[in-house]
């Protein structure tokens, strides 16, 4: 091998790490070895991203992200079988909004979602002014999401009423949207787990047994949308 060659092949190894960092950003020495060159976790303080992260194993409440997941999957839910979503749920009628996640109109009701982002375990029962929460061995009352939910329903329902649709079912059920939320003591029906809500869309027969239009009635209740 000629001493040209040998020059170029150095060149070429010296040059290239360059070219290729200033295309990527990168330090070279993080491109050889890592990006441990300047990891602060050697100097016994964490990265911020690290520090954000709870303990593993610690309960916690939910965040915006798992209510976008939801909102997400009812939203492919309701393109795969052509119902209609209003996202937010925000409906006002004189002096009184629901104020709901999302709604969606499927041939059978019209769907009112709340969204509580409570995490750790869950009790109480439908009618019970207050529920408990168990976060990390603390226990903290809140008000009843079945009580909220009934008070938005009959919003909802009014809303179909004022709309020319008196005849047109109208439910309102609430989500806990954390995803290892768990109901320990949990009775009657309208809350659900982002699992058991998932059940819940692909089972109850209201959704549909019926014939109702469901773009047609989604165009009625958008004048009664609230815009921020």
């Amino acid at each position: 091998m000629n001493l040209t060659i040998i020059l170029i092949m150095i060149a070429v190894l010296i040059v290239l790490p360059v070219i290729f960092a200033r295309m990527s950003g990168k330090n070279p020495m993080e491109m050889f070895f890592g990006s441990r060159v300047n990891d602060t976790s050697f100097a016994g303080e964490k990265p911020e991203n690290e520090q954000q992260k709870a303990p593993k194993g610690k309960e916690k409440n939910s965040t915006k992200n798992d209510i976008m997941v939801l909102i997400s999957r009812l939203l492919t839910y309701a393109r795969r079988n052509r119902f209609y979503t209003i996202v937010p749920g925000t409906l006002t009628i004189g002096e009184r909004t629901a104020g709901l996640a999302a709604i969606v109109v499927t041939r059978g009701c019209v769907l009112g979602v709340n969204c509580y982002g409570f995490g750790g375990s869950i009790e109480g029962k439908s009618g019970s002014s207050d529920w408990v929460q168990t976060l990390n061995g603390e226990r903290k009352s809140f008000p009843s999401p079945t009580v909220k939910n009934e008070e938005q329903r009959k919003i909802l329902a009014d809303v179909l009423t004022d709309a020319g649709c008196p005849e047109v079912d109208a439910q309102v059920v609430g989500v806990f949207t954390e995803p290892k939320v768990r109901f320990t003591k949990v009775a009657g029906k309208g809350c659900y787990t982002m699992d058991t809500f998932r059940d819940y869309l692909a089972s109850d027969t209201c959704m549909r047994t019926k014939d109702l239009d469901p773009s047609e009635i989604g165009k009625k209740l958008e004048a009664y949308v609230k815009r921020a």
